[in-house]
């Protein structure tokens, strides 16, 4: 019998990193297709093209790639994905772009030294990324409201976890005791910095600009918390256990970071290839 695919549909900048890390020990890489985020090779257009057997094997599909991917897959998919408080994310996202130089509006931003309201302005494709990512709508002609009902079906009948990055741990383990994932250990892969202090008056603009995010986001927390009051035992129980966890060494932390490393590295290339 076909084992059903994961999709691990990762919105930009909702602790996707760190839930990668552990879904990386639960897998193969070669059972793996992880999406290039750069759109060179490994690119939901190349999984679609992919010998149907190839495709069968495959046990996780991962990346920023929106809805409807499981159509490809012909041993079924369900879904599993992180929310994040809208107004955070934007800003989490706006000062990701500040940080690198190989993000495509990395030199616009700079160099005409655009702040948070500019952004918000000049760059509509950005607005509601939750909710157009799991709409699985590209097209801007879709009406708000039209959008939002789409998205909220999606995550009712697909999703079999819908995490919230404010509660990591809590997400975490109701993946694992959903999908049987061993975690022996794990640490916050992108810890935030400190920032300045935002003004009021930009952060309503924020959930101005991205209000269905925000209906979204409230839906999306309330089946995270029905979830969680059906699971509340076991999800319990593991997070007693993952706060017991011993602090790793240096020498076992190296280890450990050097085997991720190589276990991305291998799976990015059979992605690729």
């Amino acid at each position: 019998m076909d084992h059903e695919a994961l999709i691990f549909l990762h919105i930009p900048k909702t602790a996707g990193t760190t839930l990668n890390r552990i879904i990386e020990w639960q897998y193969s890489p070669f059972e793996i297709f992880t999406m290039d985020p750069l759109r060179i090779r490994a690119t939901p257009e190349r999984l679609e093209r992919l010998p149907e057997e190839r495709r069968r094997r495959l046990r996780v599909v991962r990346g920023h790639v929106f809805y409807g991917i499981h159509e490809c897959l012909p041993q079924g998919a369900t879904y599993i994905t992180m929310l994040r408080e809208p107004v955070a994310r934007v800003l989490s996202a706006y000062y990701f772009i500040l940080r690198r130089p190989l993000n495509p509006l990395h030199w616009k931003v700079k160099r005409e030294r655009l702040g948070v309201e500019d952004c918000l302005r000049l760059f509509p494709q950005r607005h509601n990324l939750q909710c157009r990512l799991i709409a699985g709508v590209q097209d801007a002609a879709i009406g708000d409201e039209r959008l939002l009902d789409i998205a909220k079906e999606n995550l009712t009948k697909s999703f079999s976890v819908v995490g919230i990055s404010e509660q990591f741990e809590e997400s975490l383990m109701l993946m694992a005791k959903t999908f049987d994932w061993e975690i022996p250990m794990y640490k916050n892969c992108k810890v935030s910095k400190t920032r300045p202090q935002i003004d009021p008056g930009t952060v309503e603009m924020i959930r101005e600009y991205n209000w269905l995010d925000v209906e979204l986001y409230e839906f999306g927390k309330g089946l995270f918390e029905k979830s969680l009051q059906k699971k509340e035992a076991t999800v319990r129980e593991g997070l007693a256990a993952l706060r017991a966890l011993p602090t790793p060494g240096t020498v076992e932390g190296f280890c450990k970071s050097t085997l991720e490393a190589g276990r991305f590295f291998i799976n990015k290339i059979a992605s690729a290839i």
